[in-house]
């Protein structure tokens, strides 16, 4: 999926995990696109390259960072740190990444287990899988921000 997609759908878990709190909407919004820092091609992995081409060389794309482990441990990590309603908005950003990447494709889930998990489409798809749910978040967080308002 792309980086937008990915925001939306980390904004709508970290929404939902802390309650309605706004703030865990920004929280897995960020959190939402963590996972292609595997990537040194993707907008975030661009963003910070010193991390994204070692990332990529070492584990390859769509594996340690798409992984349960991963999620996990970047959980158990920021915790310390900061309030509890942090590290479960990350933590649910990153999975809704990870839920949004096995629409479209391939991940290693299990991670270090070299089973791959998803659903194999056409290439050709990806794109409008991508359009559509784009636009069921987009209308989801919308109706979310309407009932809130009225």
């Amino acid at each position: 999926m792309e980086w937008s997609t990915h925001a939306l759908s980390g904004m709508v878990a970290g929404y939902t995990v802390t309650g309605g709190d706004w703030r865990g909407a920004v929280v897995g919004g960020i959190a939402g696109v963590l996972p292609d820092l595997d990537e040194p091609k993707s907008k975030f992995g661009m963003l910070f390259f010193f991390i994204a081409i070692p990332l990529n060389s070492i584990f390859g794309h769509r594996t340690f960072t798409h992984s349960l482990l991963f999620m996990l441990l970047a959980g158990i990590f920021i915790y310390p740190f900061t309030e509890l309603w942090v590290a479960l908005s990350v933590s649910a950003g990153i999975l809704a990444h990870i839920a949004g990447d096995m629409l479209t494709g391939k991940v290693k889930f299990l991670y270090p287990s070299a089973k791959s998990v998803g659903i194999s489409i056409p290439s050709f798809s990806f794109i409008w899988i991508d359009r559509f749910t784009r636009l069921l978040l987009v209308i989801t967080i919308s109706w979310v921000v309407l009932k809130k308002v009225i």
